[in-house]
């Protein structure tokens, strides 16, 4: 079978991915009547004043568990979705598919914020705040309709007190990491809100420099992950130009530099523990594999397709690929999508070929005969 005779049929099979040749797709009309933007007009419509895009922040997501319904597929992509609204000192969230609401106001109490930045969360109903204006993690927890706090989580002790914590990130078993404005490390605490250690740990060199960012954990005993037997997690350092895997023993598996001239502010991981970073001053998304080999950079400023305005916190449904990113006044919404950067097909023998494809997503791929015979 001559090469010229082939056609190659690039086909992403994992449910909620549109075939079209970009890294992040639009979702169909039926899925979000048309609104894949955010914008302080559909804020103040839905909410009718109560607040406005202020300084928006972390972003995380998940389907409660309290959500599910077995008896009904048809709602297995209803997602929540938490966002640090920083200026306003609150986390705007959705309570349904067509509801809004908020937490939080400006203080130091119980129920307060104080210019929060990252935020992390679980389907069982687990929210964690970084509450960086009082030096603290907020744990916050949603049992169905609405979050309800839960405790204030801080660090005095022989690791140093946590300062202005900046991100966090939780694992499966409910171990909560984070970054401060300050310390260069990373603080880890257990499910009972307890302070474990920090990482590095004793005995381990002092890896980070600069301001910490980024920071994403990719567990594969989660329900929605490829790799199974990896539990790692990824971070940025040096303002943002420098991106780290570690164990979560803070072991280093890998370091590479950001690309020239672009810094990682926030990060998600996907379902193949892709690892997404946003560039808020490029007003762009950067790709990377989970060995940290760069795949694509995504998006310019802008208004129009494709394009943002200061993106901030990012996260992703794994099960789905769903992608949701805050900007300077608003969000955007996202499907995961494959952009097909070229293939090689060799002949080994008359009945078998290899097929090399680049892609920025894993991909099931055919070929298809022209000629009938092959």
């Amino acid at each position: 079978m001559m090469l010229n005779k082939l056609s190659l049929i690039i086909i992403t099979l994992f449910t909620g991915c549109s075939v079209l040749a970009e890294s992040l797709v639009f979702p169909p009309y039926f899925h979000s009547y048309g609104i894949r933007k955010a914008t302080p007009g559909h804020l103040f419509m839905i909410l009718k004043g109560a607040t406005k895009f202020d300084d928006p922040q972390g972003l995380a997501t998940t389907r409660l568990d309290s959500w599910d319904d077995p008896t009904n597929k048809n709602d297995d992509d209803e997602v929540i979705v938490y966002g640090v609204n920083s200026g306003r000192h609150q986390i705007i969230y959705n309570t349904s598919m067509y509801a809004l609401a908020l937490y939080g106001n400006k203080g130091s109490g119980d129920g307060q914020f104080l210019y929060p930045k990252g935020v992390a969360a679980n389907e069982r109903g687990d929210v964690y705040v970084a509450d960086s204006g009082n030096n603290r993690l907020v744990r916050l927890f949603n049992p169905k309709k609405g979050l309800l706090w839960v405790a204030a989580l801080k660090v005095d002790s022989g690791d140093g007190s946590m300062n202005g914590p900046l991100r966090v990130a939780i694992d499966e078993t409910g171990n909560v990491y984070a970054t401060d404005a300050i310390n260069k490390k990373i603080f880890v605490f257990n499910k009972k809100n307890e302070f474990v250690h920090s990482l590095p740990q004793k005995g381990q060199p002092d890896i980070f420099s600069g301001k910490m960012s980024a920071l994403a954990v990719a567990d594969g005993s989660a329900r929605w992950s490829k790799f199974r037997d990896e539990r790692v997690l990824f971070c940025a350092d040096n303002d943002g130009t420098r991106l780290w895997k570690l164990g979560l023993d803070g072991k280093v598996i890998k370091s590479v530099p950001m690309p020239d001239g672009y810094q990682a502010f926030y990060g998600a991981i996907d379902y193949y523990h892709n690892y997404w970073v946003t560039d808020s001053k490029k007003s762009s998304l950067v790709k990377f594999d989970h060995n940290l080999t760069l795949l694509e950079i995504f998006g310019k400023y802008g208004e129009k397709d494709n394009e943002f305005i200061e993106p901030r916190g990012i996260t992703i449904y794994k099960r789905f690929g769903q992608t949701f990113i805050a900007e300077k006044k608003g969000a955007q919404y996202y499907w995961t999508g494959t952009k097909y950067n070229g293939a090689s097909l060799k002949i080994v023998n008359p009945s078998r070929y290899n097929l090399t494809v680049k892609s920025t997503e894993y991909s099931f791929v055919s070929l298809l005969s022209m000629n009938g015979k092959d």
